[in-house]
């Protein structure tokens, strides 16, 4: 499974602005109007563990809650108990085999990884980046794909009735700042293939929504009985990533207070990370300060809770467009845990502020 969603966004031209629903957004965090306010729960997005068992000891000992890499199971037999414990599976795209698979899944589920982004392999031979480069996953209003959600879903909680099911993922790549709500006609026809495809499609989870909301996933709808809704993002300012999930905020309002006969969700940015560093060591700070200023904001959110940083080195961290902005190196580092196993100063910091979350 692929690891840099970061690098599938380069594609996109991935760009976040200041948003103007940040203001409206606030008057939604009253204490007592959500249910998270003052917690939440850290995690890691990587597949630098794969492989990695002193890395994955060095993980444990952070006392984090979860991690993933984009694929339904570890891909190594590791030491450490908290491997299998902490881990979130996820089905990566449409499949006839993901009914099998989710029942293999345990506490949590997640949905697919960015089917509302183009993300060919960067390389020939190379992993595909998103599901969204494949139309039966980005065709948003498809048939066939609310019913393999409806599939693995039904499959999922027949096992684990208790268990969380996360939303397909979104690289909200709109620079709009829409969270997915945007216009998504043109999602539904697009071929995805190289010679002719979209960047991404800007309104593809409200688009899911009402194709899913009409199927039934056991007690509820398809749509209800998501626990989670996921998103991603990466800027070069802690703002930005702020004023984003803020439009979250305010966009899924309905879902996330339980309003109008949904059922009360969170939300988690399971995918996060600074634009622009190449340094996990951080000589600036830069990297600290701004983790400091997204996760004081998550914490405080009644409605977000949990986050994942996603820890690529420079080796695997591709870096792309942001906001019209042009990277001024071609790789970036975000890793908390080095190809060594060992906690990088960034890794420290973060593992420091997750306490007690």
């Amino acid at each position: 499974a692929p690891s840099a969603s970061a690098a599938a966004a380069a594609v996109a031209a991935l760009a976040l602005v200041a948003a103007p629903s940040a203001a409206s957004a606030s008057g939604l965090r009253g204490v007592g109007a959500g249910g998270f306010a003052g917690r939440g729960e850290c995690g890691i997005a990587t597949n630098m563990l794969d492989f990695n068992d002193a890395g994955m000891r060095t993980f444990c000992d952070m006392d984090l809650g979860f991690w993933w890499n984009w694929d339904h199971l570890p891909t190594t037999i590791y030491s450490s108990e908290c491997a299998w414990k902490l881990f979130v599976p996820m089905i990566w795209g449409t499949d006839p085999g993901n009914a099998r698979i989710a029942k293999t899944a345990a506490t949590r589920l997640m949905g697919y990884n960015e089917p509302d982004l183009w993300g060919p392999p960067r390389i020939p031979g190379g992993n595909y980046l998103a599901s969204g480069s494949f139309a039966p996953t980005f065709h948003c209003g498809s048939e066939d794909l609310a019913k393999n959600w409806q599939e693995l879903v039904t499959a999922y909680k027949a096992t684990h009735p208790k268990g969380q099911v996360f939303s397909p993922s979104m690289a909200d790549a709109d620079p709009g700042l829409v969270a997915s709500a945007g216009e998504y006609e043109s999602c539904n026809g697009s071929p995805q293939t190289p010679d002719n495809y979209l960047p991404f499609c800007p309104g593809w989870l409200k688009c899911f929504k009402e194709s899913a909301i009409k199927l039934s996933c056991g007690e509820t709808n398809c749509w209800d009985v998501i626990d989670v809704l996921q998103f991603h993002a990466y800027a070069y300012t802690a703002q930005d990533v702020i004023d984003k999930i803020a439009a979250w905020e305010t966009v899924w309002v309905e879902d996330v207070t339980g309003a109008n006969g949904r059922s009360k969700k969170t939300l988690w940015l399971t995918e996060v990370a600074h634009a622009g560093a190449v340094d996990s060591s951080d000589p600036d700070g830069k990297t600290r300060a701004f983790m400091d200023d997204i996760i004081a904001y998550m914490r405080e959110s009644p409605y977000v809770s949990g986050w994942s940083w996603f820890s690529q080195d420079r080796s695997t961290f591709a870096s792309f467009t942001i906001g019209g902005v042009e990277p001024e190196t071609a790789m970036w580092a975000s890793d908390l845990i080095d190809k060594d196993g060992k906690a990088t100063v960034i890794g420290e910091h973060y593992a420091e502020l997750c306490k007690g979350s």
